[in-house]
């Protein structure tokens, strides 16, 4: 995995913090949008860059969602499950991406497109049910808006319709 970063881009992300463990969480995003992800070694790394116990990097890297620690597909899918996505039907449109796209939570479909995770708020309570794809949120998500979304990123799914 190559997650290792430019010097140049490393002093660019440092010199906008006064000290050096405050460019954490800008690190490791720029880390993971180069390899994909942020296993152990890329956090180690990131330690090291920042002169930190990579203990306190996979502090980081587990708390925030949008982290990932294993491989993920090209676009990836998050369903909001608090309570308030939860009562107005994200169920509902978890099953339909778990049927649309033939995969379960946390899993990758074969073809290397779509992840699918559930995260616990995405913020978007007043058009609940929410759902992330990539880095645009959709409010409300239906069925219809999901299967245009698939349809859109290239995948036709395996729903009952197909």
């Amino acid at each position: 995995m190559n997650y290792t970063l430019p010097e140049e881009e490393i002093n660019k992300i440092l010199s906008r913090y006064p000290k050096k463990e405050a460019a954490l969480l800008p690190l490791l995003r720029r880390i993971q949008e180069k390899a994909g992800h942020i296993d152990g070694e890329a956090e180690r790394y990131a330690a090291k860059v920042l002169g930190i116990h990579a203990s306190r990097v996979h502090e980081v890297v587990t708390f925030y969602s949008w982290f990932r620690e294993k491989p993920a597909g090209k676009h990836l899918i998050l369903v909001c499950e608090s309570i308030c996505c939860s009562l107005l039907g994200s169920e509902e449109v978890l099953n339909h991406i778990k049927d649309r796209l033939g995969i379960d939570v946390g899993e990758t479909t074969p073809d290397k497109l779509f992840t699918l995770e559930t995260v616990e708020c995405l913020a978007h309570c007043e058009k609940a049910p929410s759902m992330m794809v990539d880095d645009e949120v959709v409010a409300p998500a239906t069925p219809a808006e999901i299967d245009r979304i698939l349809m859109e990123k290239g995948k036709h799914g395996k729903g009952p319709d197909d």
